[in-house]
């Protein structure tokens, strides 16, 4: 339908085309801005948690471990810490799921251009070589090498997916960890319940976030 629109009038076909191919590009440059911006503002949160963390960590090191009297301060300061990553792992799961919601918009934006592209190439007068899909990276001039300064093939946004998965991994470790401390140290059976409650409800909160159709997109579900 759309092709037949733009092949009714050829004065006007080349400029509608044009018109179309930069809204599709700005949508699709508005997505990539929007997961950047996204990023670092869910990246605040993350930082936070991490930082408490830390200082949780350092104040747990500086205990005597082998004084019972410190069991108390040991349960309190473990308490901290179970709820501290329990949040952080509520953000880093919104961080994987924003991550990979601005990754397919934008995926969807570039398969549009792409076809687009293809089928109007030549009355865009665009060179067949520069249709997105088409263009590659020189093999030569790729080093996928961490310690090259050359380009690699690699894809940020995959990469800022698994940002969010590395942060998950290692808080749901240090979560467990924290969970054997308590029932090893644990001065009053009160604190070692709380710690299995938190992780209870992080992990309720977590599977509703997962699952929950408000946080699925309408569109991107279609078939």
């Amino acid at each position: 339908m759309l092709s037949n629109f733009f092949r009714t009038n050829n004065k006007v076909k080349k400029e509608d085309l044009k018109y179309t191919l930069d809204k599709l590009y700005k949508c699709r440059d508005l997505e990539i801005s929007n997961l950047w911006q996204r990023s670092v503002f869910l990246s605040v949160f993350l930082i936070l948690c991490f930082s408490a963390y830390g200082y949780i960590g350092i104040e747990l090191l500086k205990i005597d471990f082998n004084n019972t009297k410190s069991y108390l301060k040991i349960s309190t300061f473990n308490l901290g810490a179970v709820f501290i990553l329990s949040v952080g792992i509520i953000f880093s799961i919104i961080w994987i799921m924003m991550s990979k919601a601005s990754k397919a918009w934008y995926e969807v934006y570039e398969d549009a251009i792409a076809k687009f592209e293809k089928e109007y190439f030549t009355e865009l007068g665009l060179p067949e070589n520069n249709i997105m899909g088409n263009m590659g990276f020189p093999q030569g001039q790729r080093n996928d090498s961490i310690f090259s300064t050359k380009g690699g093939a690699f894809s940020p946004s995959r990469i800022n997916v698994l940002i969010g998965q590395v942060s998950l991994y290692l808080l749901i470790l240090l979560n467990l960890l924290h969970l054997i401390i308590s029932q090893v140290f644990m001065q009053n059976w009160i604190f070692g319940v709380a710690n299995i409650i938190i992780s209870f409800i992080t992990l309720i909160l977590s599977l509703i976030l997962l699952n929950s159709k408000v946080a699925k997109s309408g569109f991107l579900n279609l078939p």
